[in-house]
């Protein structure tokens, strides 16, 4: 078996810290709206929110407000301009130990790869927020493919600027996606990766990533080095 050539990590849950900032980001985009919604009406939102985790925002805010493009790009802009003013705040941060996996897995000619359900405008946001731009070799937003997750395209993405800025050859079976999220393996899985490693570090648990397909589920995305 050869040896791997690209682990792709998502960031929120998995390499950042979220505690609860997709949900406040999506609460005050909520409220800006100016439509009141009872306790119920609030808690179903949210709860398909954290069901939704890993997904691309604006896919979940189409379907909170039922295809209305004009309600839900609206909403989604206000939910990108409160999750970047929260990280400006200084409200997220990188689990213990990411950057320095970061730099081993780099030591080890394995490129490292980031990639989320936000827009670029955030992942931006973050990466400037975390001091990643020289710790990571590729990053690619939801924004930047066709499909969000579960499906494949930011792995392949990922693969195909790769090949294309080294002038190499990567095969699915020389990746490692790392996730903390059901989409997050989902996608793992149909991009034919080697591992689709779980996280419980954000919000799904140990069985709903199994059940997704993970081929391991760790305590943290720094455990991924006891694999390989």
């Amino acid at each position: 078996m050869e040896k791997l050539a690209l682990v792709v990590f998502d960031v929120a849950g998995t390499t950042a810290k979220d505690e609860g900032l997709v949900v406040e980001a999506f609460e005050r985009a909520i409220s800006a709206q100016g439509v009141v919604y009872s306790i119920g009406e609030l808690r179903a939102k949210i709860d398909y929110v954290r069901a939704t985790m890993g997904q691309r925002k604006i896919d979940v805010f189409m379907h909170l407000y039922n295809d209305d493009v004009v309600r839900a790009t609206q909403a989604h802009d206000d939910f990108v301009s409160s999750y970047i003013q929260l990280i400006h705040e200084g409200r997220l941060e990188e689990f213990d130990g990411i950057s320095d996996l970061f730099a081993s897995l780099r030591a080890d000619g394995i490129l490292v790869a980031i990639t989320t359900g936000f827009p670029r405008e955030i992942l931006n946001a973050i990466i400037g927020a975390l001091e990643w731009r020289e710790r990571i070799d590729i990053s690619v937003a939801a924004s930047e493919v066709e499909q969000g997750r579960p499906a494949p395209d930011m792995i392949n993405r990922c693969i195909e600027i790769a090949e294309k800025s080294l002038n190499i050859v990567i095969r699915a079976d020389q990746v490692c996606v790392v996730g903390d999220t059901e989409s997050d393996i989902k996608s793992a899985v149909a991009a034919g990766a080697r591992y689709h490693i779980g996280v419980t570090t954000g919000e799904h648990s140990k069985e709903q990533l199994e059940e997704a397909g993970a081929t391991h589920v760790l305590a943290a995305a720094t455990f991924i080095r006891t694999i390989f």
